[in-house]
């Protein structure tokens, strides 16, 4: 064990030994990420808490954050590493302590938050392929167990194209009793807000002399009519609007389907049902990555949205607003809602320049950097930075707050 460091007392030989130690912790940490647990006692893994406490301030605060962040990452590693182990029969098949007990779902949900999306795609393939994990794909029984939750949901949308017909039975099934429960409390939250500004906008006429409508009230009265007294009996006067009625509001909903996105991808499909169900409202419903497809047929149906979505693509924002300006019949009468995390493989300025177009034609936009309940993305922030520049609402917003935001648009 390394001996306690003292900073008043330092010299350069106490320099040139925190050094050699510092380098010889990330290594240990390097190579456990590598091989797993079954290293740890050949790395010393165990003493690297204490050898980092032994370091000066600044070496131990860097490496102690970067130990801690390693043991984040041991625990999904250590579930594929423990699977491949006893799958052949090189060690015992116990977990690790941190991942015993870890689900698929659970182990998907891990990976996602701890690693960056460029690994998150290679340790998922990795995870099919080398280290044997078939059951979210292969196994009906491991869904009708599982947990049924948003995770379960991710696991399924990023997996369902390698599932056997009988298992994507059975992830349909689990597909819709998380969306249903989702969308009941999402109408909950939302539709009080929603309801009262479809109201206002189809509120009844005035009912002044101006706006009597006087053919209707005697056409609708004419069974009140007294032969005797050769008079019509008005029971009750008919009113209307003698302004010309406006068109219905039209909400498109862009939902980038990178494979970041799952969350706000779920919870889009959903706004995009609860829009749908609201008279006055005309609602679009498109998928994008590097490609673009429209599910408006399916907007009033989040499962099937869902299990017709493909998570994984690139983010080519062009062909997506293109495809939305080609819906636009009336700009002042539309909202357009993209939801993305902004990390545009195509040509930036060019999909600037798109989006400050639909903004100038009157179109009211919106782009959010999340939709889902716990609102914390992470996204190119320059792009939103540039896109608020040129008139669009950028924002992070739970489904509450955006049908509050709706509302004051379309009321």
């Amino acid at each position: 064990m390394v001996a306690p460091h003292d900073p008043h007392n330092a010299s350069p030989d106490d320099d040139v030994r925190d050094a050699t130690d510092a380098a010889h912790i990330e290594a240990a940490m390097r190579w456990r990420l590598i091989l797993g647990r079954f290293a740890d006692e050949s790395l010393d893994y165990p003493q690297l808490a204490r050898e980092v406490e032994a370091l000066d301030d600044d070496a131990r605060d860097d490496l102690g954050a970067r130990l801690a962040e390693a043991e984040r990452l041991e625990v999904p590693l250590d579930y594929l590493y423990d699977r491949a182990f006893a799958e052949r029969a090189h060690r015992p098949t116990g977990g690790a302590a941190g991942s015993e007990g870890l689900t698929v779902p659970a182990w998907l949900a891990d990976v996602r938050e701890v690693f960056p999306r460029e690994a998150v795609q290679v340790i998922e393939a990795d995870a099919l392929h080398r280290f044997g994990l078939h059951e979210i794909v292969t196994d009906a029984s491991v869904l009708a167990r599982a947990e049924r939750n948003e995770a379960l949901v991710r696991a399924i949308l990023q997996f369902k194209h390698r599932m056997a017909p009988e298992v994507l039975d059975a992830a349909r099934q689990a597909v819709r009793e998380v969306v249903d429960a989702l969308a009941d409390t999402l109408r909950r939250e939302c539709e009080p807000a929603l309801h009262g500004a479809v109201a206002r906008g189809g509120r009844p006429p005035v009912r002044t002399a101006r706006n009597a409508d006087w053919r209707t009230t005697v056409r609708r009265n004419l069974a009140h009519w007294d032969a005797d007294r050769a008079r019509l009996v008005v029971e009750r006067v008919y009113f209307r609007h003698r302004q010309r009625r406006r068109s219905p509001w039209r909400i498109i909903v862009a939902v980038d389907q990178s494979g970041s996105m799952a969350d706000s991808l779920i919870h889009g499909a959903v706004m995009a049902a609860i829009f749908a169900s609201l008279p006055h409202l005309s609602v679009n419903l498109v998928l994008w990555d590097t490609r673009v497809v429209d599910l408006s047929h399916l907007a009033d149906d989040p499962l099937e949205a869902l299990m017709a979505s493909q998570l994984g693509g690139g983010t080519e924002l062009i062909p997506a607003l293109r495809h939305c300006a080609s819906l636009v019949d009336e700009p002042a009468r539309t909202l357009l809602v993209v939801v993305s995390d902004w990390y545009v493989s195509d040509d930036r300025a060019k999909g600037l320049r798109l989006a400050h177009e639909l903004r100038e034609a009157g179109v009211t936009c919106i782009g959010l950097n999340a939709l889902d309940a716990e609102c914390r993305p992470v996204y190119d922030e320059g792009f939103a930075r540039e896109l608020a520049n040129r008139g669009w609402f950028v924002a992070s917003l739970t489904p509450k707050r955006l049908a509050e935001h709706v509302a004051k648009v379309i009321a």
